[in-house]
């Protein structure tokens, strides 16, 4: 029975990895993206449109990615 257990949860502790992991990419892209596009002069509304595009996306994870990583890049 604990074998089992230890096998549910390895498969679930890696697949949470995974998940972490693709967010971190995701992050780290859109962070890109917003000081790119501060760098350059794009407009916010610029900004959240490449996110959109380039992340797949919607337009409120769009704004929060540039709450989230705006400020540090001004």
């Amino acid at each position: 029975m604990c074998e089992a257990l230890r096998k549910i949860m390895s498969d679930e502790l890696e697949e949470r990895e995974n998940i972490g992991r693709t967010e971190g990419r995701i992050e780290g892209r859109a962070e890109g993206i917003i000081e790119t596009g501060i760098e350059i002069g794009l407009s916010e509304e610029d900004i959240l449109g490449k996110l959109q595009k380039k992340l797949d996306v919607s337009l409120q994870k769009a704004q929060e990615y540039l709450h989230m990583f705006g400020k540090q890049t001004v």
